[in-house]
């Protein structure tokens, strides 16, 4: 059996109860359970009511949807822990990998220590309003990506319309991560593109107004190689001679 100070050390690394003050940390050492699972022994399944969290003091675990494997936990982990707070269905199951020993902390007896300790409560706020700060932060970097992402795609059909304009990736190019590399890759191809166009509708250009001055000399030479202004230069100079 694990001392109450091993137990009050393992449920300081919750971050749940990361402000909660030492003596009511020891009450809550003193709701803990210890329960033992065996290797491929389901501890809870997805759609299981949330009524308990998990403290990992010996083994490990395998969170998993189905056969789906999303992680793996060892010792000093928890899981489970927002179902101390929301009774909701488990949204994963759990199973043990090897011979596991845990601490469980049921959310009734929980709840009733709230009620008597008001300061268990406060911390647990306090920490659920920096998750709820850092989640609003995630929101706004999250929302941030995916409009510069869509800059890049307007930038790439900009390119297409032949209508492009570098300047539109800056602040884009500024970001330190996979985005802004992708960002500033796609402005140097893009600005190589770009003059390789430009040198290309140059080149047209050039070549149309070859093609119509050759064209325009076939028509001379066509014009004056005709029997008609053959002629007619015949003429001129019958009537020159006239003059003289």
């Amino acid at each position: 059996m694990l001392s109450r100070a091993e137990m009050i050390g393992i449920l300081r690394s919750v971050s749940i109860f990361f402000e909660t003050p030492a003596d009511a940390l020891s009450e809550v050492a003193e709701l803990l359970t210890q329960v033992e699972y065996h290797a491929g022994e389901m501890i809870f399944q997805k759609g299981d009511p949330g009524n308990c969290m998990y403290l990992i003091v010996e083994g490990r675990v395998r969170v998993h949807d189905g056969d789906l494997t999303l992680n793996h936990l060892g010792k000093n982990s928890v899981f489970g822990e927002m179902a101390v707070l929301d009774a909701e269905p488990r949204v994963a199951s759990v199973s043990a990998v090897e011979e596991t020993r845990l601490l469980r902390l049921d959310q009734a007896p929980f709840y009733q220590l709230m009620g008597n300790r008001i300061e268990v409560a406060h911390g647990i706020i306090r920490v659920l309003c920096q998750y709820l700060r850092a989640r609003v932060r995630d929101v706004k970097e999250d929302y941030t990506y995916i409009k510069q992402m869509e800059c890049i795609s307007s930038a790439a059909a900009a390119l297409e319309a032949g209508i492009y304009d570098p300047t539109i990736l800056d602040e884009v190019t500024q970001r330190t991560d996979s985005l802004g590399q992708l960002a500033r890759v796609f402005r140097r191809m893009a600005g190589e593109v770009y003059a390789r166009e430009q040198m290309l509708r140059s080149q047209i250009q050039q070549l149309r107004i070859e093609v119509d001055e050759a064209k325009k000399a076939r028509e001379v030479l066509e014009i004056t190689e005709s029997e008609y202004f053959q002629d007619l230069q015949k003429r001129v100079k019958q009537m020159r001679n006239r003059e003289r």
